[in-house]
């Protein structure tokens, strides 16, 4: 947890999204109606509803899990660090500060000798989306630890608390990606 926490400290002020172009906290839902006739009476209209967001809700819960999956997968790649490597793999789910921060977190362990193991127990929700911004709330659970690679020893503490994590996440080209991921210091439940 300390890991997740000190790496999402430096992105974040304590859990506040300042940016002056953060979407709303609420989710606008557009319903289509398609109107069909009955062939054996040729009446009998029936409606249904298709909600536009839901396959785009999907689409953003799938880039976030990702997100977290390639964290722990680049962070646990040891020394030498692969600048360019990294910069590719970090550009197919991140962008803005969230791709820079990330990039100097990862570099900055290298040249130290930590890598990051262990795994996460997500419950994301979508909280917001507008077609191309969402907003993403996770009660993360963190069993990942921070370790030296020259004797495989823990560098940080275990937290056993859920931490709420929320992450802003733009589309473009057709692609999902993390611009943002702040947490909140107090534990969440599920």
């Amino acid at each position: 947890m300390a890991v997740l926490t000190l790496f999402f400290a430096a992105c974040s002020d304590n859990g506040s999204d300042k940016r002056s172009d953060a979407p709303a906290s609420t989710t606008s839902v557009t319903q289509a109606t398609t109107t069909t006739s009955d062939p054996t009476t040729g009446t009998s209209p029936t409606s249904a509803a298709a909600d536009p967001t839901e396959d785009s809700d999907e689409a953003v819960l799938e880039a976030y899990l990702a997100f977290w999956d390639m964290y722990i997968e680049l962070g646990g790649t040891p020394p030498p660090f692969d600048a360019e490597a990294t910069r590719t793999r970090l550009d197919e789910l991140t962008t803005g500060a969230e791709r820079t921060q990330l990039f100097d977190f990862l570099q900055k362990n290298a040249a130290t000798g930590l890598v990051i193991l262990g795994d996460a127990e997500h419950v994301p929700e979508v909280t917001s989306n507008d077609g191309t911004m969402a907003v993403v709330s996770d009660c993360l659970d963190d069993q990942t630890g921070v370790y030296r690679v020259t004797d495989d020893s823990r560098v940080d503490t275990d937290d056993p608390a859920r931490r709420l994590y929320t992450a802003s996440l733009r589309l473009g080209g057709g692609v999902w990606r993390v611009e943002t991921v702040a947490t909140e210091p107090e534990p969440c439940t599920v």
